[in-house]
């Protein structure tokens, strides 16, 4: 075969040992450049012009047994799950809990930023919320609304559970048999200044219970509630209001400061995770 040569006269297979160490280096260079970096805990790959940087941080993460670092949302349901959770993440010195009487919920960010020296991204998390029982929310929702007899009679039967025996028989009977009447009674009568008169007068109610009448209608009756669920009970007391309209008579019932029962509740839960858990508790939202 015969030897070519260039138009400097330099022969082709002479420069083939150069060339092809070129070309290796440009690919180990480009192969270099196009090599994923790892730059802390994220993996970066530059590509060529025209391309966009991709982010392989969780793509890589995923493949892997286990993940870089701790993050996400638990939701619990009580305050037991809730410390067995706290007491397993370890996070004493780098988190704290948060405990929102408003909302009424409980909320521990185990990586939060204790410190400035390491401060947390405040992405793992665990969420208790006080949710109200069934039995709470009808006799809440229910509170200060004007029902009929046969109604309110119904109502006391249906949730006869929430109250004393003794007192929910004496409300059924009441609802049953209470028989009312009105009258008026005039107090004082006196002149005015441009001549006309004027009489003052107080509606009286007379209502009695009970077949022959003689069943003492009660001004007050107590329950025994569940506020939230997997919480413990609770006494509250209910105000017996009762009035003529239109020829029959309405019920219903008045709570004594129910704000009060809810706020005493949720503070026990507070007070539990502070003396159990071994975080500090913030009152707040996190």
């Amino acid at each position: 075969m015969e030897e070519t040569t260039n138009t400097l006269g330099i022969s082709a297979f002479e420069d083939a040992p150069e060339a092809l160490t070129i070309a290796e280096k440009l690919a180990a260079n480009v192969a270099a450049t196009l090599a994923p970096r790892k730059i802390d805990n994220a993996t970066l790959v530059t590509l060529p012009e025209g391309y966009r940087v991709q982010d392989l941080t969780s793509t890589i993460e995923a493949a892997q047994p286990h993940r870089a670092r701790a993050q996400g949302t638990v939701t619990l349901g009580d305050v037991p799950s809730l410390l067995a959770y706290c007491a397993d993440q370890v996070a004493q010195e780098r988190g704290y809990i948060y405990a929102d009487p408003d909302a009424r919920t409980i909320t521990a960010v185990f990586n939060d930023q204790r410190s400035t020296l390491a401060p947390g991204w405040r992405d793992h998390r665990a969420h208790f919320a006080a949710a109200f029982t069934p039995e709470f929310k009808k006799w809440l929702e229910q509170n200060a609304k004007p029902m009929g007899q046969t109604e309110f009679a119904e109502f006391i039967e249906d949730n006869l559970q929430d109250l004393h025996p003794d007192q929910a028989q004496t409300l059924l009977a009441v609802a049953t048999t209470i028989q009312a009447t009105t009258g008026i009674n005039f107090s004082s009568a006196k002149r005015l200044q441009d001549g006309q008169a004027q009489l003052t007068y107080n509606e009286v109610i007379d209502a009695k219970a009970g077949a022959d009448g003689a069943l003492k209608i009660p001004q007050a009756f107590n329950l025994g509630l569940r506020i939230f669920k997997n919480g413990e009970g609770y006494k509250l007391t209910a105000r017996l209001k009762y009035r003529l309209h239109s020829g029959a008579v309405k019920f219903w019932y008045e709570l004594e400061r129910p704000e009060r029962a809810v706020e005493d509740a949720f503070t026990g839960y507070v007070q539990e995770v502070r003396e159990k858990s071994g975080y500090t508790v913030l009152i707040g939202k996190p």
